[in-house]
């Protein structure tokens, strides 16, 4: 697809990526995994984690609008968070990290391989990653300056 708002998309998603990548190098390692970016005991890693989560979960939708299989569903915003952060409690700094790039990456691939941009998949897409990161980045931000 060569569309003018897919690649503004693309440019804000790699602006959104490229500020919170930054943060997250920021961040010392001994303070990676430390629960105290949220008042529900989120660290830095199960931060990580869920934003790739939520970026895994895009790639799937966007698969299936390519795929013609999407049905739009009431989403369990509040079960999925507590499952991936239940999950991301169980996995190591680099395993988290993985998840986060390597979702990313998938995700783009995913919104450039659809035959048209429609509201669904741009939904998706914007709210699983600029949208998201800087919700987060925010939330990184001020546990960094606390």
């Amino acid at each position: 697809m060569n569309d003018p708002d897919l690649e503004s998309m693309l440019l804000e998603e790699d602006q959104g990526w490229r500020r919170l990548h930054v943060l997250l190098r920021s961040i010392p390692r001994d303070r990676l995994d430390e629960p105290t970016v949220t008042t529900d005991g989120w660290s830095p890693k199960d931060v990580m984690f869920h934003i790739g989560a939520w970026l895994a979960e895009a790639a799937r939708q966007l698969e299936r609008m390519r795929e013609g299989t999407y049905r739009p569903v009431e989403e369990m915003v509040d079960e999925l968070n507590r499952a991936w952060f239940a999950l991301s409690r169980t996995l190591d700094v680099p395993t988290a990290r993985a998840e986060l790039e390597s979702a990313r990456v998938i995700a783009r691939d995913a919104l450039g391989a659809l035959p048209t941009l429609t509201t669904d998949a741009r939904g998706w897409f914007e709210e699983s990653a600029w949208l998201h990161y800087a919700e987060h980045v925010t939330d990184l931000e001020r546990w960094l300056g606390a």
